[in-house]
């Protein structure tokens, strides 16, 4: 098959704050004619402007429709212009005009200033009255034994804390009543009946949750209680399945840690599945399951938006093993694009967590008139190096990606954060397919590498 008889390969990405559109398509060896419209371009190979091949245009040209309104304007790009099938136009979007008819995005005159959505706030989980694990399905909080069902539990109230660094916001919130000798610095606690609403986690009182459902995970028993605080987090696993399913806050008076007191549990909202009643409706509480990606932008966001900070370290909760740098670029890009992603990795991870993690890129295809994006947090990301690169450095060989890893531990502005070690390889996995879909890899053959310490070019659906 020709190449002017393979599908034209496009990628779009939409900037609101700055009203750029950047439109990148691989040209036919004849020429392309970008017909740009105030809502659509129409890529149209130029053979496909003769008589002869007039039949076969619909098959061969590209619309696609944009997120916002352009200038209407009509121009060829011809490669032989340039020493790459691979071109670029950029366009300038008309300011606080997007498109009414969007589907899959709202934009709207003030979409610029808006924050990525909070996955599951407490809005979405009001009537919540008990959590099971999201393996399984094994009850984690106790039940009301005056109920004949396994669903009923302890939860009563469900309210938002007013911020992940909520600690910076304390004089806000003096009237409330909780004792905070009982809790360091940094740490709110839950009252009896109520669950607070973390980004990515819920806080419940150690008193509602059954403890024979909950253990901590063996990898994590061995604590030296001698040392240090005397309450800590540990991590904390389904008692049925071993599942992890989030942290709980411990405490021992004794040196040997033999009376172990959990105070709090800290239930991550993606290891977790959801039970209780509609209130409005009575009818049972129906909780959409979100993307741990999602969850992983939120926790950037937050700590961007409070503490300037826009790298960090991504961590194996259980070890602490450095896993992936991250540098958040900016998290308002809107992508477009036909191209599929690459699916060669050969990183080993639980494929069970595939179309939780993937979902991102295979739903960001313009295949249909009403999917025209879907909003994006870019990234550069690195994977951590490999143990014989580390050793190379010790005797004096050092590549620019251990490098830059040397210098992102030792610098005290990079923030870790920790989740399981099996989500962050799929992360690392939907990363690399992110980049496989982006230029200059419309082809397929390679991948978007930064020429910046080996760092890449990826995304993350927000």
């Amino acid at each position: 098959m020709s190449q002017s008889s393979e599908r034209l390969r496009y990628y779009v990405e939409y900037h609101s704050k700055i009203n750029s559109i950047t439109l990148s398509v691989q040209v036919t060896n004849s020429g392309l004619t970008c017909t740009i419209g105030p809502q659509a371009i129409d890529l149209i190979p130029v053979n496909l402007h003769r008589q002869d091949a007039a039949a076969t245009s619909e098959t061969h040209s590209e619309r696609i429709v944009l997120p916002a309104r352009v200038m209407p304007t009509r121009t060829t790009l011809d490669p032989s212009s340039s020493q790459s099938s691979l071109l670029t136009l950029k366009l300038t979007a008309l300011p606080n005009a997007p498109l009414s008819s969007l589907s899959t995005l709202s934009l709207t005159s003030t979409s610029a200033s808006e924050l990525p959505p909070v996955p599951l706030p407490a809005a979405q989980l009001q009537g919540l009255e008990n959590i099971g694990c999201g393996c399984c399905g094994n009850v984690l909080l106790k039940c009301d034994n005056n109920i004949n069902s396994q669903e009923n539990g302890p939860i009563q109230r469900v309210v938002d804390l007013p911020s992940e660094h909520w600690q910076e916001l304390v004089d806000c919130w003096m009237c409330h009543e909780e004792d905070f000798t009982e809790l360091r610095e940094g740490d709110l606690g839950a009252r009896l009946g109520q669950a607070l609403v973390g980004g990515s986690y819920i806080l419940i009182h150690a008193a509602n949750v059954d403890l024979g459902a909950v253990a901590i995970e063996e990898d994590a028993c061995a604590i030296d209680w001698t040392k240090g605080i005397k309450r800590r987090w540990r991590p904390l696993a389904c008692s049925r399945c071993l599942y992890p399913i989030g942290d709980g806050w411990y405490q021992s008076k004794l040196e040997d840690g033999t009376d172990l007191e959990m105070i709090q549990a800290k239930f991550h909202k993606y290891s977790v599945e959801f039970k209780g009643n509609d209130r409005k409706t009575n009818a049972p509480l129906i909780v959409p399951r979100q993307r741990f990606a999602s969850y992983v932008a939120a926790e950037i966001f937050e700590s961007a938006r409070h503490h300037a900070t826009y790298r960090f370290i991504l961590q194996d909760r259980l070890e602490g093993h450095d896993m992936m740098l991250l540098w958040m670029l900016n998290w308002d890009s809107t992508i477009i694009t036909n191209q599929k992603p690459v699916n060669d990795s050969q990183i080993a991870w639980d494929t069970s967590l595939q179309s939780d993690l993937c979902a991102s890129i295979t739903s960001i295809h313009s295949t249909t008139e009403h999917e025209r994006g879907k909003k994006v947090m870019k990234v550069l990301y690195l994977e951590a190096p490999v143990e014989e690169q580390e050793v190379n450095m010790r005797e004096g060989s050092c590549p620019k990606e251990v490098a830059l890893w040397d210098r992102w531990r030792g610098d005290p502005g990079v923030e870790r954060l920790q989740f399981n070690k099996e989500l962050l390889l799929g992360l690392l996995t939907m990363l690399e397919q992110s980049s496989s879909c982006q230029p200059p890899t419309l082809n397929g053959a390679a991948t978007a590498v930064l020429a910046m310490d080996g760092m890449r070019v990826g995304f993350i659906e927000t």
